[in-house]
C-alpha cells in the first residue's frame, strides 16, 4: 500500500526512486511482517541473522518483487533477482520465453536496465550486477534449449569441481562437448574456461571487436573452443539505434577474407539463433558412442 500511494497511471515505468524512498517508512512496513520467516520463498535458500541484518532493506525488497514483480519495473536504482527480471521482459514483450525468442527476452532486459539507473551505482551493486547478468544469461540459454536438456546427454553442470569448465555439457565422443556462457563481454574471463577440451562460447556479446582479432580467435581454438555464438539481433542501444546485431557487424568486417574456421574447417563465429538446431543435430544420433563433433 505504500509503494502503490506513490504510482501515477500515466507516467509509465520507474515511478519510484528506491534513494528518495523514506527509510524509517519503509523500516516500519518490515518490522509490522515476519519478512525474514519468509524469505526462504525466494529461491529455498534461508536467510541468516547475520545476511539479514547486513541488508535488511534489500532483502525485504527480494522478496516483495517475488510477490509482486510488475514493481520490478517501477523501482528505480535498485537490483531486481534474475528470475524476476526475465518475467518483467516477458510481461512487457507478451510472451515466455523460448527458443524461439529467447535473444528478443535479452534484449528487452538490458533495455529495462538501461532505464532502471538515474545514478552511478555502488561498488557492491556493480558487483552484484555482474553476478545478476552472468545468472540471467545462463537462465536464458537454459530455458532456449530446454527441449534438448535431457539431464543424461545433454544437462547442467552444477557440481562445482568441474563449473570452471563450462556450464552446460553435451555427452560426445571424443570428448564432451561444453558450453560455456557468458553475458555481454567476452573479454579474457572467457578463455579461462577452455582446457584443451572440447568447447562452444554462447554469449549475448555487444562488442563486435573481441572477436576481429586473428591472434585472439587463434588463441580460442588453441584452448579447444570450435565455435563463438553470438546475438543475431540487436541488443545493446547503440546497435538498436543503427539497426545492426553483433553477427551482422562481424559478417561485414570478415566480408573479403572469410569468417575464421575451427579445427573441423566449419565456421567458428556463428549466429546464436543457430545454436539450438547445431546441437539438436548431434542429439539426434542418440547413440552416445556413435555421436562425435569432428564435423561440428
Amino acid at each position: 500500500r505504500f509503494l502503490f500511494s506513490f504510482l501515477n497511471q500515466d507516467a509509465g515505468l520507474f515511478q519510484i526512486d528506491f534513494d528518495q524512498l523514506d527509510s524509517s517508512t519503509v523500516e516500519n512496513c518490515i518490522e509490522s511482517c515476519d519478512v525474514r520467516g519468509n524469505l526462504k520463498r525466494l529461491n529455498g535458500k534461508k536467510c541468516t541473522s547475520g545476511e539479514w541484518e547486513k541488508d535488511k532493506v534489500g532483502k525485504s525488497f527480494q522478496l516483495f518483487f517475488a510477490i509482486f514483480p510488475e514493481f520490478g519495473v517501477l523501482i528505480k536504482n535498485l537490483h531486481t533477482e534474475p528470475d524476476i527480471s526475465i518475467a518483467n521482459a516477458e510481461i512487457l514483450v507478451g510472451e515466455k520465453t523460448s527458443t524461439s525468442n529467447f535473444l528478443k527476452i535479452k534484449a528487452k532486459i538490458d533495455s529495462i536496465n538501461r532505464l532502471r539507473w538515474t545514478r552511478g551505482l555502488s561498488n557492491n551493486e556493480k558487483q552484484a550486477g555482474v553476478s545478476i547478468l552472468g545468472t540471467i544469461s545462463e537462465a536464458l540459454i537454459e530455458i532456449a534449449m530446454e527441449s534438448l536438456i535431457d539431464s543424461e546427454k545433454f544437462f547442467r553442470s552444477q557440481h562445482q569441481d568441474v563449473q570452471s569448465y563450462g556450464d552446460f555439457v553435451l555427452m560426445c565422443l571424443p570428448n564432451n562437448l561444453w558450453l560455456s556462457v557468458k553475458s555481454n563481454y567476452a573479454r579474457e574471463r572467457l578463455l579461462a574456461s577452455g582446457f584443451s577440451s572440447d568447447i562452444i562460447g554462447v554469449g549475448f556479446f555487444t562488442d563486435y571487436k573481441e572477436f576481429t582479432s586473428r591472434s585472439k580467435i587463434r588463441n580460442f581454438l588453441k584452448v579447444g573452443f570450435l565455435a563463438m555464438y553470438v546475438p543475431d539481433i540487436a541488443i545493446s542501444e547503440e546497435q538498436l539505434d543503427i539497426g545492426v546485431s553483433t553477427f551482422q557487424q562481424l559478417e561485414d568486417f570478415y566480408r573479403e577474407t572469410g569468417f575464421p574456421k575451427n579445427i573441423n574447417g566449419k565456421p567458428f563465429l556463428r549466429p546464436m539463433s543457430q545454436l539450438h538446431s547445431d546441437l539438436s543435430s548431434l542429439l539426434q544420433i542418440e547413440d552416445t558412442s556413435k555421436r562425435t563433433i569432428v564435423n561440428f
